[in-house]
């Protein structure tokens, strides 16, 4: 069967998509799309993750947060149908590798200077008067982190249908 896999964190909370997000897109991917939802993680990241797919079925969503080695978070990647994540580990890796690739970009930092780089890469960031604005704590954003908080679930879900379907290419798509 056919999976997304789902890396909701990154090793910086200014970069990190919210957690209620994901929950949507992850329920929405439940009710439209027919393959398996796995989420991954560090083992720091586990209770988190668990927060995130406690309210799904686990025979559809699986969370693999800190379970298994790099090796089965690699071997899960290079098999998925797409990826979707923040600025990480994981979204470079899926790109490096050619898997179709959706990346929820805040505006912390430069786009086009640390974003995935790939032929089935598409970057969904939300450019705002105040990025990049450099910040390294989500604490410290007086916006409540606006420029992530505006990508909204159904804009990576049908950007991630989009891809697997259509795989255009690398873009990026400034959300209004």
């Amino acid at each position: 069967m056919s999976h997304i896999v789902i890396a909701p964190f990154s090793n910086s909370d200014i970069r990190d998509w919210t957690a209620a997000h994901f929950r949507a897109l992850i329920a929405r991917l439940v009710a439209d799309w027919g393959g398996l939802v796995y989420v991954v993680g560090a083992p720091g990241q586990a209770m988190r993750a668990h927060e995130i797919v406690r309210s799904f079925d686990s025979s559809r969503v699986i969370n693999q947060c800190g379970r298994g080695g790099w090796g089965e978070a690699v071997a899960l990647v290079r098999a998925a149908t797409c990826v979707i994540g923040n600025n990480s580990g994981i979204a470079h890796l899926a790109a490096f590798e050619g898997v179709p690739t959706v990346c929820v970009f805040g505006g912390a930092h430069q786009r086009l200077e640390w974003r995935p780089i790939g032929a089935n890469v598409v970057t969904l960031s939300r450019v705002i008067a105040c990025s990049p604005c450099h910040l390294h704590h989500a604490a410290h954003c007086p916006f409540g982190l606006a420029c992530l908080e505006q990508i909204t679930p159904d804009q990576v879900f049908e950007t991630a249908m989009k891809l697997i379907h259509h795989m255009p290419g690398e873009v990026f798509a400034d959300v209004a």
